[in-house]
């Protein structure tokens, strides 16, 4: 990970100090040539694999297809490949890198790699034995640190037909999708590690339900408790593995000094800490919205000024936080819209998060859209995706315009991007 020094306070909202994230101007996305092929992500895919598969750069398609993080592509996503026309011709071989090794291409850099296989630049570092990160060369050979073997999962026993997990390895941040198929009717429910999902049931003893990996879970193995309650009253319960990664997260210090330090007291971040947990700790029985989320912003690639899940720390607290949304840049007035329908639980001003909106969809997710200029919806208040909720604005623990975005799913901050490139469930 590389730090980058901070010196003005930044807001957006950290998970445990509410403590708001940097504003920085990124470049605006690069233009998608129309006349590339289009790839579609499948399961099992990295960039790195998709790479060599069409023998291409990892920095090309790194550029074409403005990815912030490269580690974190899904099945589905459509993919820019640079400089083919066409679908090639399919092939059986595998790729290169089946080996647990990396040949160095052109434009290529440590974090890149690193970020490409779902490693960090120290995974890197310590098996190559590398004195200077800063120095690779084209047609370098680097060994890859082994991955652990597949967690075998149990087999299939009534009343549970069938489990499907989204991702077999999640990247810390993103949100996990759990379907099940059980044989006869049945309440379902679960526990990830302590922490309840929430399972909805869409027919025909079909469930779904939303695992929020936290954005500083340690990388492990951790269990899934699946709990179905018969019809009789017994309850069976079954376990699956989830494998957690961590993610290509960037880190920085932020020193605060003055008036803008005083707004952290402990005490004023606890108070409306507190509001903030009794709100979202409500559970909407069933999901409110239908489809991926749309942006909170104009435009169907705005620029995110500070990413979800860096890594913080404050006037050198040996304390970690993260930030816990992402940043839109956008001068005072600017109109902010709801993604996805839902309900408004919180419209008003607070201390830390200015003039804030906090919107319910249903089923333990909200999203929360501080810093506002005005608010433009009450309590209450039914939205339906793209209704104007208010304006990007300077208010609370600012030092500009901007929108900070965020999504709590059962509490827990998710990356909000994930719902606005993915269909969940």
């Amino acid at each position: 990970m590389f730090k980058r020094l901070v010196v003005l306070l930044i807001i957006a909202g950290t998970l445990f100090a509410g403590v708001p994230p940097a504003l920085a101007d990124d470049p605006p996305a690069a233009p998608q040539a129309t006349e590339d092929y289009i790839y579609t992500v499948q399961a099992g895919d990295s960039l790195i694999l998709i790479a060599l598969k069409y023998n291409l750069r990892l920095a090309d398609i790194i550029v074409a297809n403005d990815l912030v993080n490269p580690s974190l592509i899904f099945p589905g996503q459509k993919l820019i490949l640079p400089g083919l026309s066409a679908p090639p011709a399919p092939s059986n071989e595998q790729p290169a890198l089946r080996t647990n090794s990396h040949i160095v291409q052109p434009g290529e850099t440590i974090s890149l790699i690193a970020a490409g296989y779902g490693l960090t630049v120290e995974d890197l570092v310590r098996v190559n034995n590398l004195t200077d990160v800063n120095v690779l060369e084209v047609g370098q050979a680097l060994r890859l640190p082994l991955a652990g073997p597949a967690v075998p999962q149990a087999p299939f026993s009534p009343p549970f037909a069938n489990v499907q997990i989204s991702e077999p390895a999640i990247v810390q941040g993103r949100t996990l999708i759990v379907r099940v198929t059980l044989t006869e009717p049945a309440a379902l429910g679960g526990l990830f590690e302590d922490q309840p999902v929430y399972f909805f049931n869409s027919g025909g003893n079909q469930f779904w339900g939303l695992v929020p990996i936290h954005a500083l879970a340690e990388p492990k193995i951790y269990s899934l408790t699946l709990n179905a309650t018969l019809q009789d009253g017994r309850t069976v319960s079954r376990t699956e593995s989830i494998n957690v990664v961590g993610g290509p997260y960037d880190s920085e210090t932020i020193n605060l000094t003055g008036s803008r330090a005083d707004l952290l007291q402990a005490e004023l971040v606890a108070q409306e800490q507190e509001l903030m947990v009794a709100l979202w700790s409500r559970i909407t029985p069933q999901p409110l919205w239908q489809g991926p989320f749309r942006y909170p912003v104009a435009g169907t690639s705005p620029r995110v000024t500070s990413a979800f899940g860096t890594r913080r720390t404050y006037n050198d607290s040996p304390e970690l936080s993260f930030h816990g949304g992402a940043d839109f840049g956008g001068g005072v007035g600017t109109p902010i819209y709801a993604p996805a329908p839902g309900k408004v639980v919180l419209a008003q001003p607070l201390t830390v998060r200015g003039q804030a909106v906090l919107i319910d969809h249903g089923l333990g997710l909200f999203s929360g859209y501080w810093h506002q200029s005005e608010i433009m919806v009450v309590e209450g208040q039914e939205v339906q995706a793209g209704e104007i909720i208010g304006l990007i604005g300077n208010t609370g623990l600012s030092t500009g315009p901007h929108l900070h975005w965020e999504l709590r799913l059962n509490g827990i901050a998710v990356s909000p991007l994930q719902w606005v490139k993915e269909t969940i469930p």
